[in-house]
């Protein structure tokens, strides 16, 4: 999975700032987080409302603590705030990684839980794909699981949009 920014102007004008591989951390170091940021404004200047939607995690928990990526996300919600938009923190999905029992494993939990810390704290809007796709991808097993992947093996990535509406609305 990949950091996920999207902005949504009211109605339906939306512009992803996805980055493969980055984290909380990398995605303000190289520049990305100002490009959207700048862009939220542009949307805000032009009398849009607008919905900043922020979702790390994967690419965190590889690199650093909970508390730390929930550092960072505070200052990302208070930064959308400052530009006039509105933030919405959405967990990560769950990483299609089963036990030799059939019993799908929750390494992201406390980075989700964490997400959810700081949208408690900051008083925003709040979309739980983790609890969701836990659930889901428990309830329909690994085989069924893995034919989300991205490509063989990605237990993390999901295989394209139409699948992914699937997995969710199916």
């Amino acid at each position: 999975m990949v950091g996920l920014l999207v902005y949504i102007s009211v109605c339906c004008n939306t512009k992803s700032h996805v980055h493969v591989g980055a984290t909380t951390g990398t995605f303000v170091a190289n520049g990305y987080w100002k490009t959207a940021i700048d862009a939220v404004k542009s949307e805000v200047g032009k009398g849009h409302e607008t919905y900043v939607t922020i979702q790390f995690g994967h690419n965190d928990m590889k690199i650093a603590d909970p508390a730390s990526m929930g550092k960072n996300l505070t200052q990302m919600v208070k930064e959308v705030r400052s530009a006039g938009g509105e933030p919405v923190l959405v967990t990560s999905l769950a990483r299609r990684t089963f036990s030799s029992s059939g019993t799908l494993t929750d390494s992201l939990g406390p980075w989700a839980d964490e997400t959810i810390l700081i949208s408690q704290e900051q008083d925003t809007y709040l979309l739980d794909l983790h609890a969701a796709s836990m659930k889901y991808v428990q309830a329909i097993g690994s085989t069924a699981a893995h034919k989300l992947d991205f490509e063989s093996g990605d237990n993390t990535r999901e295989a394209p949009f139409q699948q992914i509406i699937l997995y969710f609305f199916g």
